[in-house]
């Protein structure tokens, strides 16, 4: 078989971790041009910074890889076309190499002008000779593949012998031993930190006061400067979003500048409007990580009535629970849903590409004028709906427009036992018609609920209908997560600036990931300005509410109190309880939010038995019911119902024992990103 033949036919590799190194690549062996014997492997070209990165978290010999030459052909370029030809040559050698600064040691010619620094902070990546290196080619024939060439994998010197890192005895003691440059983990959270305004001398005195708590150094991380983070404090300052005084300029220069951070942008054209997508590479993460075999959810009205372009959010669900943004998309608000497909086959084709592995278990919207058809063709999975907002919107204003709680109170669970039975698929409009009638003298509310929701309630209707309704766990997610972004975005003094874009993009890439990603950090509560109300970090309401203990509800009729946590000789009242429309006098509620003491006692109320299931709860035993009423032509899909039903009671049997001997709330630990205590009647067995 000839050459290129042999390598054209080699499987393309795509190993399905976050980044992966030489060892887990299954190597090849084609004869070269001088009689030696390449070592080829092919993988996706999307993937080679995963390759770098593994390859410079080398656990026997640190280190980072850096581009020492480089060769581009555009592919609109007119070439004679060979199997051979290359669309980009890069060459990328080992940091410590290939001049040798060291005594004696051989330099190139073209770098023979290098005159020694007298401190060696200056040069931290001080060249030793090493001779470690490899090429990558993206060909012609297969632009979506990269060929990596690997001869020399040995960190040594053009002598053989090991050049830095632990092997190299004279490299103990000296920067050397380590990798030549910090670790993205402690660059992001440099960052971060910096970004939130931490002073740079107060980063300092935290990272020495934790390298002495370990002993002393131990890796390149513990090796940090204050000459690097005051640098970076410095780049920080002196950036500008406003690259250019007429936006949408301004925009174009950020996404060429920004191509790592974008993984869809479309500009005003006669066909299509402006259309961005920003996910940076701990988001991609962050979505690989909570988002396989769990939820994904998109908080798509962030900013209509103040920013320019209104922002969507698409989140995650960490351990706790908690959202986490895992990409934004920017367009104007009158996008129609029509051109979501796009964006989201380019984000879908992202993540495929750094795991084949990944899949969905289920995405929640919360518009239901959200394209259902290309979330569920795209990500094949099944689609939830959220009514969070509405709840939101309804229960604020009535706060607002009503000031009897009584009436609150009464207003409140009608809305609430209309949702439930178009949930059960037999309220109509109709049950709305009949709500303003016998609350006519509420005329404020009303009349807000006439101008702004009844004419919206059809195609709500529609979607409550036809989806299941995603949990009020996740709905807390989601509103708390809404907060967090007003909070930490729109904190601007000059309000003109929301009517830049470049502002918003520049902002949500750098600020507000740094509070997300600090929201993640362990050992964020070592620093003072965490602790703020900006930074409105915490559990949502629904874990809050956990933590309550049973003795601090107290009955009193129809209504209950529950004594706050932060101040005992204060009780908050709750009208409605058990219900998910309860009326609770707590300041988080009168803002519309759902608190923690109306979610603590929807808790108690179903462990005691007074409360009704949720309604997410109904709809998935309906649903079971409906696969078990088939006809017996289909005996088999019957069969199977069943056989899944007790599978599924065995499963949340186990994980509900499991959690109760880890100390929650009577074993009943709701399961991760679910929210809802899904239980299998046995007799439906």
């Amino acid at each position: 078989m000839a050459r290129w033949d042999e390598i054209l036919s080699l499987p393309v590799q795509n190993p399905p971790t976050s980044e992966f190194s030489a060892c887990d690549i299954v190597w090849s062996k084609v004869e070269g041009y001088r009689d030696n014997m390449d070592r080829l492997a092919l993988v996706p070209f999307a993937r080679v910074d995963d390759f770098v990165r593994g390859e410079s978290n080398n656990k026997d010999c640190p280190t980072r890889f850096h581009v020492e030459a480089r060769r581009r052909r555009s592919p609109k370029t007119s070439c004679k076309p060979k199997v051979d030809g290359i669309l980009e040559y890069i060459l990328y050698w080992c940091s410590f190499g290939p001049d040798d600064h060291r005594k004696g040691g051989v330099v190139r010619p073209s770098r023979s002008t290098y005159v020694p620094k007298k401190k060696s902070a200056g040069r931290p990546n001080t060249k030793r000779g090493c001779t470690c290196h490899f090429i990558v080619k993206r060909l012609i024939a297969e632009p979506s593949v990269a060929l990596i060439i690997y001869n020399q994998d040995n960190h040594v010197d053009k002598k053989g012998l090991p050049c830095h890192g632990p092997s190299d005895k004279k490299a103990i003691g000296t920067r050397a031993m380590y990798a030549p440059f910090i670790s993205e983990d402690l660059r992001l959270r440099v960052m971060s930190l910096l970004h939130v305004g931490i002073p740079v001398e107060t980063i300092m005195q935290r990272h020495n006061e934790s390298v002495e708590k370990q002993g002393g150094v131990s890796n390149r991380d513990d090796l940090l400067t204050h000459r690097y983070v005051r640098i970076q404090e410095r780049n920080i300052r002196r950036s500008s979003c406003e690259l250019d005084e007429d936006d949408d300029v301004s925009i174009s220069l950020w996404v060429e500048s920004h191509q790592n951070y974008v993984f869809f942008y479309e500009d005003f054209s006669d066909n299509d409007p402006f259309l961005l997508g920003i996910q940076t590479e701990w988001q991609l993460q962050q979505m690989i990580r909570f988002g396989n075999g769990r939820l994904l959810a998109l908080d798509s009205r962030f900013g209509t009535n103040k920013l320019k372009y209104p922002v969507q959010s698409l989140v995650v669900f960490n351990s706790a629970n908690k959202a986490i943004p895992v990409a934004w998309i920017i367009s104007p608000s009158f996008l129609t849903s029509g051109n979501t497909h796009r964006w989201m086959r380019a984000l879908f084709n992202r993540v495929r590409t750094k795991d084949p592995t990944w899949r969905l278990a289920g995405f929640i919207i919360d518009n239901p004028l959200s394209d259902i058809l290309s979330i569920r063709e795209i990500y094949q999975c099944s689609v939830l709906i959220s009514f969070w907002r509405v709840r939101h919107a309804w229960h604020k204003n009535l706060m607002k427009r009503c000031s009897d709680m009584e009436t609150r109170a009464k207003l409140s669970k009608a809305l609430g036992q209309i949702v439930k039975e178009i949930c059960k698929e037999c309220g109509t409009i109709k049950s709305f018609d009949k709500l303003m009638e016998d609350f006519v003298n509420c005329t404020n509310f009303m009349d807000y609920f006439k101008a702004v929701w009844y004419p919206r309630m059809g195609s709500w209707i529609t979607a409550l209908k036809t989806l299941p309704l995603a949990s009020q766990e996740s709905s807390a997610a989601l509103e708390f997560y809404h907060n967090q972004l007003k909070i930490r975005l729109l904190n601007e003094n000059d309000s003109d600036i929301y009517q830049r874009a470049d502002w918003l993009i520049n902002k949500l890439g750098t600020k507000v990931q740094a509070y997300f990603w600090l929201d993640e950090y362990e050992g964020k509560d070592d620093f003072s300005r965490y602790w703020k109300d900006e930074w409105a970090s915490g559990l949502t309401a629904w874990r809050n509410s956990r933590s309550i203990p049973n003795t601090d509800i107290v009955t009193e009729g129809e209504r209950v109190k529950v004594v706050d946590q932060h101040n005992r000789d204060l009780a908050h009242v709750i009208w409605n309880p058990g219900s998910e429309y309860a009326i609770c006098s707590c300041d988080w509620a009168e803002k519309g939010n759902l608190c923690e003491h109306v979610c603590k006692v929807i808790q108690y109320f179903r462990e005691k038995g007074l409360g009704p299931p949720s309604v997410s709860l109904m709809q998935y035993n309906q649903g079971l019911i409906n696969m078990l009423k088939c006809p017996p032509a289909n005996s088999f899909i019957r069969d199977h119902a069943v056989s899944l039903a007790v599978w599924v009671n065995e499963q949340l049997s186990a994980q509900f024992g499991k959690s109760g001997q880890n100390g929650n709330l009577d074993g009943k630990e709701e399961m991760v990103n679910s929210g809802t205590l899904m239980e299998v009647d046995s007799e439906l067995c």
